[in-house]
């Protein structure tokens, strides 16, 4: 179990995802309303099944969760890129992004 992201990322445990949340908001991915929203999930500061963004709000947490990333080590950089191809993926398609 954990939480599902999409095809890039695929399921992370929650402790793990709570972790890279911590990271992501210590190198300023709360950025925008898109990311601020995400990592509060990832986090476990909400108490929903899923968490679902408009295409503009994936956008957003895209670029935040793209940027914070430069900032971390090579593991997490790479699951961060991966949430980011995956909220980006949703965006192009022009539809919701759903994390559950």
């Amino acid at each position: 179990m954990g939480i599902y992201f999409g095809p890039h990322t695929g399921n992370r445990s929650y402790t793990y995802s709570a972790e890279l949340a911590a990271k992501l908001t210590k190198h300023g991915g709360r950025s925008s309303t898109g990311a601020a929203g995400l990592l509060t999930y990832m986090g476990g500061q909400m108490r929903l099944d899923s968490w679902e963004m408009c295409p503009e709000e994936a956008e957003q947490a895209a670029r935040s969760i793209e940027q914070a990333a430069t900032k971390l080590r090579s593991g997490d950089r790479r699951v961060a890129e991966q949430i980011a191809a995956d909220a980006w993926e949703a965006a192009n398609a022009g539809r919701p992004w759903t994390v559950s």
